[in-house]
């Protein structure tokens, strides 16, 4: 089995061209992006201590992660990071272990031949695009500004002038109340975006989210329309990295459950914000209802229940992804002690077989009835609605 935080970093690679540990420690939903906004503004003293997930157990997966990206022979940089705004002379600090500052403070990126970059551009030039490029990350944009000034003052014809003006003027897009949604959106979707990961790169998201957080503002009143999904808060607050509030805004949607691309980004918030049972019970949602779209469970859900799904669909006899929720839990009993009571309103046939596989694990109360009493009745109806679970619960009972 692959490990998760090797296909992390390899993601990250992928998409930016470096590894950090901060960009790893957000994509594995170990920091909150408004924590880490609170540390950015000098709020926070020590980043660790908003993880999630103890000091040690954190230590030990950037450890393991700076061992492999060492082993890709990328090439180390230090780098440091100073409170936002104008006043960012602070320089603030993840750890009060040296150790783990350290090895926090070390990005790593494939190797570029930058001797060979200066060959087309002035190192003037290049050195105020750069420094153009850290204010805009460090939302600073009045120095962003000033030195954009600069640059075209020794530059006019620097091939990245315009796009970096381009990033210094989308501030006024956060000036005053958002009139007109659709078109917001696909200024930041289609020409925003694409423009600043292009020239921020692994920061891009400190120049995106407050853009997306504003339109999630102007959304905030606009129910869900399948046929314009996008254009909902549940997504532009993703965007932005929001889980509680891509949550709240499904949870306020009325029909919600019914709704199989609001049940996936509901997952996937609950997983990010490491609620693994609620992320469950919507993927048991899809399941029942939507069976044919859980068949992406394999490819985009947590590592461990894409690995749950692809040893069910090796399963023989096979089963329909309708039963997966009753064989999950019939393989992890333990989850009987954890997930509510199923109720006994439905009619389906998965349904009814999840409840009996529940109702299998729960303990028999004693002095009223013995194990046989209360599991052999059980059995038989769960064998008439499924032979072939039926078949893999006895196996598992062996």
């Amino acid at each position: 089995m692959h490990n998760p935080i090797h296909l992390c970093i390899d993601q990250l690679l992928m998409e930016q061209g470096s590894y950090s540990p901060l960009d790893f420690l957000l994509a594995e939903g170990r920091l909150d992006y408004s924590d880490y906004e609170a540390w950015r503004s000098g709020h926070i003293l020590h980043l660790e201590e908003v993880l999630f997930g103890g000091p040690e157990q954190i230590s030990l997966m950037l450890e393991q992660a700076e061992e492999y990206v060492v082993a890709l022979k990328l090439e180390p940089e230090l780098l440091s990071y100073r409170t936002w705004g104008s006043d960012s002379n602070t320089i603030l600090s993840f750890s009060r272990h040296p150790a783990r500052e350290q090895r926090f403070h070390t990005r790593y990126r494939k190797a570029k031949d930058q001797p060979q970059l200066d060959l087309f551009m002035d190192a003037t030039a290049a050195n105020l695009a750069n420094q153009t490029v850290q204010a805009l990350i460090d939302r600073d944009n009045g120095e962003a500004r000033r030195l954009l000034q600069r640059l075209f003052d020794a530059d006019p014809a620097h091939p990245r002038l315009g796009a970096l003006e381009r990033l210094v003027e989308a501030e006024q897009h956060l000036q005053g109340p958002i009139s007109d949604v659709e078109k917001s959106f696909s200024y930041i979707q289609d020409e925003l975006t694409p423009l600043a990961e292009d020239e921020l790169e692994s920061g891009s998201l400190n120049l995106l989210a407050p853009h997306w957080r504003h339109l999630t503002l102007a959304l905030q009143d606009v129910p869900f329309d399948p046929e314009r999904p996008k254009l909902h808060p549940s997504y532009t607050a993703g965007r932005s990295f929001d889980w509680q509030q891509v949550i709240n805004v499904i949870q306020a949607e009325q029909e919600w459950l019914w709704q199989p691309l609001l049940l996936w980004r509901h997952a996937k918030a609950c997983e990010h914000l490491h609620r693994k049972l609620d992320a469950l019970q919507s993927y048991f949602q899809l399941c029942w209802y939507f069976p044919d779209e859980a068949d992406a469970i394999g490819s985009r859900a947590a590592l461990p229940l894409q690995q749950a799904w692809k040893d069910f669909l090796a399963l023989e006899p096979e089963l329909s992804n309708e039963l997966f929720p009753a064989w999950y839990l019939m393989c992890r009993p333990g989850l009987v002690h954890h997930l509510p009571q199923p109720d006994n309103e439905h009619q389906a046939t998965s349904i009814q077989a999840y409840q009996v596989i529940y109702r299998l694990h729960q303990k028999a109360t004693p002095g009223t009835a013995s194990l046989n009493a209360i599991s052999i009745p059980l059995r038989a109806e769960l064998k008439q609605l499924s032979p072939a679970l039926f078949a893999h619960y006895m196996q598992i009972q062996r």
